[in-house]
Protein backbone atom coordinates (compact mmCIF):
# COMPACT_ATOMS: atom_id res chain seq x y z
CA UNK A 1 0.00 0.00 0.00
CA UNK A 2 1.27 3.16 -1.20
CA UNK A 3 0.23 6.84 0.33
CA UNK A 4 0.42 9.83 -1.95
CA UNK A 5 -0.56 13.18 -1.92
CA UNK A 6 -3.67 14.33 -3.24
CA UNK A 7 -2.34 16.35 -6.30
CA UNK A 8 -0.17 12.95 -7.57
CA UNK A 9 -3.10 11.32 -9.14
CA UNK A 10 -0.36 11.50 -12.45
CA UNK A 11 2.15 9.53 -9.82
CA UNK A 12 -0.38 6.94 -9.09
CA UNK A 13 -1.14 6.56 -13.10
CA UNK A 14 2.63 5.96 -13.38
CA UNK A 15 3.22 3.61 -10.49
CA UNK A 16 0.01 1.01 -11.63
CA UNK A 17 1.34 1.86 -15.49
CA UNK A 18 4.71 0.43 -14.11
CA UNK A 19 3.43 -2.54 -11.93
CA UNK A 20 1.45 -3.73 -14.60
CA UNK A 21 3.95 -3.07 -17.78
CA UNK A 22 2.37 -0.44 -19.25
CA UNK A 23 -1.60 -2.52 -19.46
CA UNK A 24 -4.60 0.24 -19.46
CA UNK A 25 -5.86 0.23 -15.77
CA UNK A 26 -8.01 -1.81 -14.02
CA UNK A 27 -11.05 -0.26 -12.56
CA UNK A 28 -12.35 0.28 -9.96
CA UNK A 29 -9.12 1.70 -8.49
CA UNK A 30 -9.15 2.70 -4.79
CA UNK A 31 -6.27 5.12 -4.14
CA UNK A 32 -5.97 7.13 -0.37
CA UNK A 33 -3.73 10.07 0.04
CA UNK A 34 -2.69 11.99 2.87
CA UNK A 35 -2.86 15.91 3.09
CA UNK A 36 0.79 17.54 2.84
CA UNK A 37 -0.11 19.15 6.23
CA UNK A 38 -1.20 18.09 9.53
CA UNK A 39 -2.59 20.00 12.60
CA UNK A 40 -0.77 20.43 15.84
CA UNK A 41 -3.72 20.21 18.45
CA UNK A 42 -1.53 21.24 21.58
CA UNK A 43 1.42 22.82 21.15
CA UNK A 44 2.39 23.26 25.34
CA UNK A 45 4.57 20.90 26.75
CA UNK A 46 2.71 18.64 29.18
CA UNK A 47 3.40 14.86 30.74
CA UNK A 48 2.28 12.56 27.84
CA UNK A 49 5.19 14.84 25.43
CA UNK A 50 8.32 14.07 27.72
CA UNK A 51 6.69 11.66 30.13
CA UNK A 52 4.89 9.67 28.93
CA UNK A 53 3.52 6.00 28.92
CA UNK A 54 6.23 3.25 30.49
CA UNK A 55 6.93 0.45 28.05
CA UNK A 56 9.32 -1.65 28.98
CA UNK A 57 12.10 -1.35 31.69
CA UNK A 58 15.03 -3.36 32.26
CA UNK A 59 17.73 -3.24 34.87
CA UNK A 60 19.46 -0.59 32.78
CA UNK A 61 17.37 1.10 30.44
CA UNK A 62 13.22 1.94 30.02
CA UNK A 63 11.41 2.78 27.14
CA UNK A 64 8.85 5.53 27.17
CA UNK A 65 5.54 6.15 24.43
CA UNK A 66 5.45 10.17 24.61
CA UNK A 67 2.78 12.02 22.54
CA UNK A 68 1.98 14.82 21.17
CA UNK A 69 -2.13 14.93 20.17
CA UNK A 70 -2.53 15.56 16.37
CA UNK A 71 -4.87 15.25 13.64
CA UNK A 72 -4.68 14.06 10.35
CA UNK A 73 -6.07 14.91 6.81
CA UNK A 74 -6.98 12.16 3.74
CA UNK A 75 -8.85 11.63 0.78
CA UNK A 76 -10.13 8.79 -0.19
CA UNK A 77 -10.44 8.39 -4.45
CA UNK A 78 -13.15 6.24 -6.08
CA UNK A 79 -12.13 5.66 -9.80
CA UNK A 80 -14.70 4.21 -11.06
CA UNK A 81 -15.65 3.55 -15.33
CA UNK A 82 -19.14 4.28 -14.62
CA UNK A 83 -20.82 7.23 -12.42
CA UNK A 84 -23.60 4.63 -11.02
CA UNK A 85 -20.74 1.86 -9.91
CA UNK A 86 -18.72 4.83 -8.65
CA UNK A 87 -21.88 6.00 -6.82
CA UNK A 88 -22.54 2.34 -5.33
CA UNK A 89 -18.76 2.02 -4.12
CA UNK A 90 -18.99 5.67 -2.11
CA UNK A 91 -22.50 4.51 -0.66
CA UNK A 92 -20.57 1.51 0.67
CA UNK A 93 -17.36 3.05 2.13
CA UNK A 94 -19.78 6.17 3.54
CA UNK A 95 -21.83 2.71 5.43
CA UNK A 96 -18.82 1.28 6.54
CA UNK A 97 -16.41 4.15 7.73
CA UNK A 98 -19.49 5.54 9.64
CA UNK A 99 -20.03 2.16 11.01
CA UNK A 100 -17.04 1.03 11.60
CA UNK A 101 -14.75 4.12 12.59
CA UNK A 102 -11.86 2.41 14.48
CA UNK A 103 -8.30 2.15 13.18
CA UNK A 104 -5.89 -0.13 15.07
CA UNK A 105 -2.54 1.05 14.13
CA UNK A 106 0.66 -0.49 14.77
CA UNK A 107 3.84 1.64 16.11
CA UNK A 108 7.00 0.48 14.92
CA UNK A 109 9.15 2.45 16.21
CA UNK A 110 12.01 1.52 17.38
CA UNK A 111 10.69 -2.05 17.41
CA UNK A 112 8.01 -1.24 20.27
CA UNK A 113 5.45 -3.23 17.94
CA UNK A 114 2.58 -0.93 20.14
CA UNK A 115 -1.08 -0.49 19.12
CA UNK A 116 -2.79 2.54 18.97
CA UNK A 117 -6.71 2.71 18.49
CA UNK A 118 -7.84 5.61 16.84
CA UNK A 119 -11.36 6.67 15.01
CA UNK A 120 -11.70 7.49 11.51
CA UNK A 121 -13.75 10.85 10.77
CA UNK A 122 -15.87 11.26 7.67
CA UNK A 123 -16.18 14.57 6.21
CA UNK A 124 -19.74 15.87 4.92
CA UNK A 125 -19.15 16.85 1.59
CA UNK A 126 -18.63 13.57 -0.67
CA UNK A 127 -17.26 15.34 -4.14
CA UNK A 128 -17.36 14.40 -7.88
CA UNK A 129 -13.81 15.09 -9.25
CA UNK A 130 -13.85 13.73 -12.75
CA UNK A 131 -12.55 16.63 -14.12
CA UNK A 132 -8.40 15.86 -13.55
CA UNK A 133 -5.85 16.14 -16.37
CA UNK A 134 -5.37 12.71 -16.64
CA UNK A 135 -9.14 12.24 -18.24
CA UNK A 136 -8.69 12.88 -22.07
CA UNK A 137 -12.42 12.46 -22.66
CA UNK A 138 -15.66 13.39 -20.70
CA UNK A 139 -16.68 10.16 -19.80
CA UNK A 140 -13.77 8.33 -19.54
CA UNK A 141 -14.12 7.58 -15.76
CA UNK A 142 -15.26 8.77 -12.91
CA UNK A 143 -13.94 9.88 -9.91
CA UNK A 144 -15.46 10.55 -6.61
CA UNK A 145 -13.18 11.48 -3.35
CA UNK A 146 -14.10 11.32 0.20
CA UNK A 147 -12.13 13.70 2.81
CA UNK A 148 -11.49 11.93 6.06
CA UNK A 149 -9.64 12.93 9.21
CA UNK A 150 -8.01 11.58 12.05
CA UNK A 151 -8.98 13.72 15.70
CA UNK A 152 -7.00 11.11 18.11
CA UNK A 153 -3.64 10.39 15.80
CA UNK A 154 -0.70 11.46 17.98
CA UNK A 155 3.68 12.26 17.23
CA UNK A 156 4.62 9.56 19.00
CA UNK A 157 8.52 9.05 19.97
CA UNK A 158 9.99 6.08 21.80
CA UNK A 159 12.66 7.23 23.62
CA UNK A 160 14.68 4.73 25.90
CA UNK A 161 16.06 6.24 29.40
CA UNK A 162 18.91 5.07 30.96
CA UNK A 163 17.81 3.86 34.76
CA UNK A 164 20.09 5.11 37.74
CA UNK A 165 19.99 3.29 41.04
CA UNK A 166 20.98 4.09 44.23
CA UNK A 167 22.92 1.27 46.31
CA UNK A 168 23.65 1.24 49.90
CA UNK A 169 25.94 -0.15 51.38
CA UNK A 170 26.02 -2.27 55.24
CA UNK A 171 29.76 -1.01 55.61
CA UNK A 172 30.56 1.82 57.41
CA UNK A 173 33.88 3.49 57.54
CA UNK A 174 35.08 5.53 60.55
CA UNK A 175 38.23 7.52 60.02
CA UNK A 176 40.37 8.02 63.28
Amino acid sequence: MKILKPSESTRLFQMKADQSNDEPLKLPLIAISRDNDFEILSTAKKPLSYDGGHIDATCEKSELLNGIPIRLSYQLDIYCKYFAEADEYVRNFIFNIINYPNLHIEIPYNNANIVHDSTLMIESTVSDNSDIPERLISGQFTRMSIRLTVDDAYLFSVPFMDNWKIEYSDDIYVQD
